[in-house]
């Protein structure tokens, strides 16, 4: 099964508890992130489960819902909410933190990767 790997480091404090919650339903990621190759590869399409984890501990499985690229621009507050951010400035800060600080976002492709939780897990 493939894996959604998460850190406090990037996500911020707020963030990983809404996370550990199941109430983040959305992560960007970049072209080489493992999940979106595993999804450009045909490994992994909308309908699969996935394990989501957070510092490396299981906090539960998720189905994927759909994925797309999208630029910094066309996110929105809902693409901030659903990612577990209060404002597009703190998931500004999450991507910086996750390594998209060496030219401004709106350079950056991101893929949108949308999923539901399935089932509770408690480490």
């Amino acid at each position: 099964m493939e894996e959604l790997r998460f850190s406090t480091r990037v996500l911020g404090p707020a963030a990983a508890f809404r996370l550990e919650q199941h109430r983040v339903t959305q992560t960007l990621r970049s072209k080489g992130d493992i999940i979106t190759n595993a999804v450009l590869l045909g490994r992994v399409s909308a309908g699969d489960r996935l394990e989501v984890f957070l510092d490396g501990i299981l906090v539960g499985k998720v189905k994927l819902v759909s994925w797309d690229a999208i630029t910094w621009e066309a996110l929105s507050i809902d693409d901030a909410h659903r990612g577990g951010f209060d404002t597009l400035p703190d998931l500004k800060q999450a991507l910086e933190r996750a390594g998209y600080r060496f030219k401004p976002l709106n350079e950056y492709e991101f893929y949108r990767i949308q999923f539901t939780w399935l089932e509770e897990v408690h480490a």
